[in-house]
This record gives structure tokens, C-alpha cells and sequence, in this order.
């Protein structure tokens, strides 16, 4: 018997990539074909390679592989969840939905931590909440309880059991990122590296500082996090506030991170009376901060990474790098742990 579609369902995380994940225990078997060196195409006798066929469209090329491989794996959890359940001996007289109810997602419910969460995150006031919101709520929250089971219990059967996977995995395009002299956090000898390059006036670089300060903190001294700028053009105040911060760099790094914080807290900021009495709100010295913001010293170095992160294919903030991995967007945050763990565990090998 079929899987409904409601339980299928349960196995569709998002319809964009950021949230989907990949069994670690799954092998995938990478083919030998697309290689940098490969011969795609020919012209008299001059071949063309595939790295030049690819170049300059990585990250396209990245997140339509990404989308397919994505729908791909959607797919093969269904199959992998039929296949599993078939085998399992409990199973015996049991529709898959029964099935499904009785082991995977027995006495599931969302406790009052989980509903007060829930009410926190989306800034839901206890007097707002009635008869008709609660049961919803609920619902909303039992039915993510059952995709984290579902996948837990996925998670469990690919330990019993030898599951190989051979259609290609994309693999994420890696560029040579130039550091430099560029603010940073946490440690200067870090085995992994996080360029991002943020716009002060963009929403999602907001959410991409707040990304950050998470990896900060749970991070420490394992990463190295630069932040280089790339100011929007339609953002008329970002390249003021960049300079601001690079002032502020200028007084100490440590000074650099209380004044991004500051003009992210606040993205009405814009004026440079409003930086320069930020300058003095965190510490600085003003009259040497204000100097500098005048004499507009960093607006030729912020066009230098402007045009730097063009070449590099960034066409948006925020855009990171983890070790020349690039994100584009301000992504869940355990895609960049995800990322960050494989690389710190790679590099340590070769240490």
C-alpha cells in the first residue's frame, strides 16, 4: 500500500534548499565526469575545457544542481520510508499510516515550552491568544514534531542498513577569497575562515550579522570571521556606514564590532552626526573618529571590495564564504554549522 500524500508530505522540509537536509550516514558515490579538465566542446582544433565553460557561472550552475538534487532526495526519503517500514517486522498487518502512528509518531504533542516558544519567536502575546489561535497553533507545532520524528527514525534505519546513493551530489563552488586586512573575529590562525560580505542598509544583511554573532559564540577561536563591504547602489547611506565602521576599525578591532552591532541594531541610521555620536556612545574618540569620517579615507578601499566581490560572483547581501564556500543568502544556521563542522573535520586531517 501506498504512502498518502499527507505522510509524504511530512518529508518536504522547504521548497527552497536552506533547510534540506543530507543523511550523514548515506555514501554517495561521486562520478567521474565534469572534471576541470574535461573536454566539453571543440572549436577547429582549440578545445574548450569545462572550466572555462563554467566560469563565471558557478553559483548559477550550483543552485539549479542543488534544486534537482534536492527534489531528488525528497523523493528517494519516500521511497527509503516505504522500503524501511516494509522491512521492519512491526509492520505486519499495518497500513503505512498506521504504521507510521503507532511507532514513529506515538504520543506525539506539543508541550507549553514549545507553544510559549512558538509565541515568543513570532512575537504572539499571551492576551492575543484564544480559543480559535490555540487549537491552530497546536497543530501547526504537532506537525513539525512529526517531520523531526520522521526524520530521526530515517536517521536510525540507514544505521541497520547499507544505503548507497549514486546520483551526483552537487558540490559547492570554492573561491580564492583574499583576506587581508579586513575586520575579524575570533581566531587569527582558525582552520576555517567565514568572509561576508554585508550591505549595513540591507534587512538581510541584518539577519546575516545576527548569523554571526550565533557562529561567534558558539565558535570562539575555531573560526576566523571577516567581514568585507559590499554597499548596494540603491542603499545611498550603506558606503557612509561602512566607512563609519572602518573608522571605528581604525581605534580596534574590538571597537569595529561594537559599532557594526550598533548600525545594524538601528537601520534608520544614516546621517554622520548619528555615526560620529555613536562613536562617542561606544568609546571612541570622537574628534579622531570624526577626522577620519571626513576626510571619506576608506571610500576608495570599499569600492576595491566592491569590485573584488563582483569577480568573485557576489551579486547580494549577505554573501559568505566559509573557506571559499560560498553561501548566498542568510540561510538557516545549521547549513553554515553544517558546512563549518565538515571543514573543521577535514582540515584536521591534514594538520
Amino acid at each position: 500500500m501506498k504512502i498518502n500524500f499527507l505522510l509524504a508530505a511530512l518529508l518536504i522540509y522547504s521548497c527552497s534548499p536552506n533547510n534540506n537536509t543530507t543523511n550523514n550516514n548515506l555514501l554517495f558515490v561521486p562520478p567521474t565526469a565534469g572534471t576541470p579538465n574535461e573536454v566539453v566542446a571543440k572549436i577547429g582544433n582549440d578545445s574548450i575545457y569545462n572550466k572555462e565553460l563554467e566560469q563565471g557561472i558557478e553559483v548559477e550552475l550550483f543552485e539549479l544542481e542543488e534544486k534537482i538534487f534536492n527534489l531528488k532526495m525528497d523523493r528517494f526519503k519516500v521511497l527509503m520510508l516505504e522500503k524501511f517500514m516494509k522491512l521492519n517486522p512491526q509492520k505486519v498487518g499495518l497500513t503505512n499510516d498506521e504504521f507510521f502512528e503507532k511507532y514513529i509518531a506515538k504520543d506525539i504533542e506539543p508541550s507549553r515550552s514549545d507553544i510559549g516558544e512558538f509565541m515568543k519567536s513570532r512575537g504572539i502575546a499571551q492576551d492575543q491568544i484564544n480559543p480559535e489561535l490555540l487549537p491552530k497553533i497546536k497543530i501547526f507545532l504537532k506537525e513539525n514534531l512529526k517531520k523531526k520524528s520522521l526524520e530521526r527514525w530515517l536517521d536510525q534505519e540507514t544505521l541497520k542498513y547499507k544505503v548507497e546513493v549514486y546520483f551526483k551530489k552537487p558540490q559547492r563552488p570554492i573561491f580564492d577569497v583574499k583576506v587581508g586586512d579586513s575586520p575579524y573575529m575570533g581566531g587569527k590562525e582558525a582552520r576555517v575562515t567565514i568572509v561576508a560580505y554585508s550591505d549595513y542598509q540591507c534587512p538581510f544583511s541584518k539577519k546575516g550579522s545576527e548569523i554571526i554573532k550565533e557562529l561567534g559564540d558558539s565558535y570562539g577561536d575555531k573560526v576566523k570571521i571577516v567581514h568585507k563591504d559590499f554597499p548596494l547602489p540603491f542603499h545611498s547611506k550603506a558606503k557612509i556606514l561602512a566607512e563609519g565602521a572602518l573608522c571605528a576599525n581604525e581605534q580596534s578591532n574590538k571597537n569595529f564590532w561594537k559599532f557594526y552591532y550598533k548600525i545594524f541594531q538601528d537601520q534608520t541610521i544614516g546621517s554622520e552626526e548619528q555615526l560620529k555620536n555613536i562613536s562617542k556612545e561606544i568609546g571612541l574618540d570622537k574628534d579622531k573618529f570624526s577626522k577620519c569620517l571626513g576626510t571619506r579615507k576608506y571610500s576608495t578601499r570599499i569600492d576595491d571590495e566592491v569590485n573584488e566581490a563582483i569577480k568573485l560572483g557576489v551579486k547580494s547581501t549577505p554573501t559568505f564564504f566559509i573557506n571559499g564556500k560560498i553561501i548566498n543568502g542568510a540561510y538557516n544556521i545549521e547549513l553554515f554549522k553544517t558546512l563549518i563542522d565538515e571543514e573543521l573535520t577535514q582540515n584536521k586531517k591534514t594538520i
